[in-house]
């Protein structure tokens, strides 16, 4: 991917200004921004970075000496500023106005707590066609020195006097200038990090460095340390030239960025664990768990496997689980459930869907599995109520033989119309008896009783299946 610094819109416009009336333009700060996570092609339109994430005043300028129409502008961007993605990048005018954008590869501005973490270098180019329109202005009172520059020219026999060939300056106390000049035996020697960038080529797995060596050295790639041996995703130092070039194991898309970090406390430790492995160089993981009371996945399988059915006190099912409600689920996210029960409670789709059991509302009862007690059963098979087919028994007691007595009251007549008796008639108390009916019983008729289901006592909760 190509990547170009362009004057920008309102930059083309004040350089045509500075020809019209003589005067130079004042260039003052640089910035650089993340691009608000997204590549950003540079646009003549612009008038401030997408997301600008840190500004500075320039640290250091220069032309080209074969092509004086070429600037160059660096800046330094301190250890204690970072934890972004630099994208894109701007120099700024004394009138606050974005002369020239850019972009660049993405390039993880590192803190303390990423693990890779030093000063960053940053150098814009740009061309402008009448290098006499251009004034670059440092401030003397916020210029900084790179660490090269530092390592290279401040030494302490140039700034503490005294000493002799050999000695070495160390500290008395934590008090400020608290120091003499001593054997080097005795000494106490602080090493100081070097950091040195650069972007690989297409195919490149040659790195020569120009601040930093070999030794003590800790690269990483994106971020991310390599370890040192002969693996694709290590590194190892030329033969032929040791302390300068090192050899990767393989190759990085071109514009990958690699830093090289010497005197990284981790530079020369292999060790254990490497962070974007995520435990997977654990070397006895079964001793690891032991150790740390856990358990693997498989045996947490095994505790509840997929397919097992429990019940719960709760409306929802926990996670891990479904409702046995017969519903019709993918067999990719339930792999270890349709692995488990197939299509024994319903194909759904037929292809990409199964079946859960439907359990709601229902008794649950042992498989036969060739008992005998409930034979010809599949698993997963059900069963509508009944009773076990039965008889009652009923009887009358026999009343033996007997009769049944009734009585009844008829008008006679008797005497003579117009007796003494007045009309004639006169009431007389008939009896009567019905004959033996002999030994019998009686029909008894039993009457229904209870509901429409046979159940014992029960409580409903709710069925769940793991999956």
């Amino acid at each position: 991917m190509p990547y170009e610094v362009i004057h920008t819109s309102y930059g083309l416009a004040r350089l045509a200004e500075a020809e019209a009336a003589g005067v130079a333009v004042n260039l003052t700060h640089v910035a650089v921004g993340d691009g608000a996570g997204q590549p950003v092609p540079p646009a003549q339109p612009q008038t401030q970075l997408v997301r600008e994430r840190y500004r500075t005043t320039i640290n250091q300028v220069g032309r080209d000496p074969e092509d004086p129409q070429r600037y160059f502008v660096e800046v330094i961007i301190p250890v204690d500023v970072g934890g972004f993605v630099m994208r894109e990048v701007g120099i700024y005018d004394d009138q606050g106005g974005l002369f020239v954008v850019g972009d660049m590869p993405d390039a993880h501005k590192p803190v303390q707590a990423d693990g890779a973490f030093g000063d960053t270098t940053l150098r814009i180019e740009f061309v402008v066609s009448n290098a006499n329109l251009i004034t670059l202005q440092l401030d003397p009172n916020t210029a900084v020195a790179t660490r090269q520059w530092v390592s290279n020219t401040i030494t302490v026999g140039a700034m503490i006097p005294g000493g002799t060939t050999g000695q070495v300056l160390r500290k008395l106390s934590n008090a400020d200038g608290d120091t003499e000049w001593a054997d080097p035996s005795t000494a106490n020697v602080v090493v100081d990090m070097l950091e040195e960038r650069q972007l690989l080529a297409e195919a490149q797995t040659a790195v020569t460095w120009s601040t930093v060596t070999t030794r003590g050295l800790a690269i990483y790639i994106d971020g991310l340390r390599l370890t040192k041996g002969p693996g694709a995703d290590e590194w190892s130092e030329d033969p032929a030239d040791f302390d300068t070039t090192s050899i990767l194991g393989q190759s990085y898309p071109a514009g990958t960025e690699i830093v090289g970090v010497q005197n990284d406390p981790t530079g020369t430790l292999s060790f254990p664990l490497v962070r974007d492995l995520n435990l997977a160089d654990v070397p006895d993981k079964a001793l690891g768990r032991n150790n740390l009371g856990v358990f693997s996945k498989a045996e947490t399988r095994q505790m509840a496997p997929a397919g097992m059915v429990a019940y719960f006190c709760q409306l929802a099912a926990p996670t891990g689980w479904l409702k046995a409600n017969g519903a019709e689920v993918s067999r990719t996210a339930y792999g270890d459930l349709f692995a488990a029960v197939g299509t024994t409670y319903g194909a759904g789709n037929g292809f990409d869907t199964f079946n859960l059991p439907d359990l709601r509302g229902e008794f649950i009862r042992g498989l036969d599995d060739g008992r005998g007690v409930d034979a010809g059963r599949g698993l997963g098979s059900t069963q509508s109520d009944q009773n076990k087919e039965h008889a009652h028994s009923a009887s009358a007691g026999s009343a033996g033989s007997h009769s049944h007595s009734f009585s009844y009251a008829a008008t006679q007549y008797s005497g003579a119309p117009g007796a003494a008796t007045g009309n004639g008639f006169t009431n007389r108390q008939l009896g009567s008896s019905t004959g033996s009916a002999g030994a019998h019983t009686h029909a008894v008729t039993i009457e229904n009783s209870g509901g429409n289901e046979a159940r014992p006592r029960n409580v409903a909760l709710l069925p769940c299946i793991k999956y």
